[in-house]
């Protein structure tokens, strides 16, 4: 289980920063769940960790039937979940998020977001809710001086810059070209990152 949990990133120094990089993900996408986006962050990391407990399906049908069981008791809403060895989707009358281990970019991302070619694609994760679609690329291994760079292909794509933020520990560039959004966040203590991209209401 900590094998499986060191590989999706859940060791336990990383838990509490890859929450905080999830649980706006998870609030945009069930945005009529405000109370209880924390809720399914926590039971989406729970699942992948007690996904990687065993290779059984029988594990993996223990952690479907005891999360959807947990959202329904929170939220009054049935929930699918689907538990399949290292990958998780959640479809909800809401919308739809999927979390999959891979080291490709999203074949279906936005044309118009500019493929990130300065690390390594770690997981992604993707949904949709009321029309808005929305990806998150998590990165690791990002190569020094790849937020300039990545910065200047956004600007070369066409984005306009909305603002960007650079310190000795990261930064964070926000840009928008139509109704699309798309964020950068880079964390250079451990070389991670992540692309945020997302339609917006027209």
């Amino acid at each position: 289980m900590e094998e499986m949990a060191a590989n999706w990133g859940f060791g336990r120094h990383k838990r509490s920063n890859l929450v905080a990089r999830i649980a706006p993900e998870v609030k945009v996408m069930f945005h009529r769940w405000r109370q209880t986006g924390l809720l399914v962050v926590t039971l989406l990391l729970s699942i992948l960790v007690a996904a990687g407990c065993g290779k059984k399906k029988s594990d993996e049908k223990l952690a479907e039937g005891m999360m959807e069981r947990t959202l329904k008791s929170a939220t009054g809403e049935k929930a699918d979940v689907d538990v399949n060895g290292e990958n998780v989707t959640v479809t909800t009358p809401q919308g739809r998020v999927e979390m999959t281990k891979t080291s490709e970019w999203p074949s279906d991302m936005f044309s118009d977001v500019p493929r990130f070619t300065y690390g390594v694609v770690e997981r992604v994760s993707k949904g949709q809710d009321g029309g808005m679609q929305k990806f998150n690329v998590y990165l690791r291994d990002v190569e020094e001086g790849a937020f300039e760079k990545y910065h200047a292909d956004i600007k070369a794509a066409g984005w306009e810059s909305q603002s960007m933020m650079q310190g000795d520990s990261g930064g964070m560039i926000s840009a928008q070209r139509g109704n699309l959004a798309l964020q950068f966040v880079y964390d250079k203590d451990d070389h991670t990152g992540v692309v945020v991209a997302y339609s917006m209401p027209e």
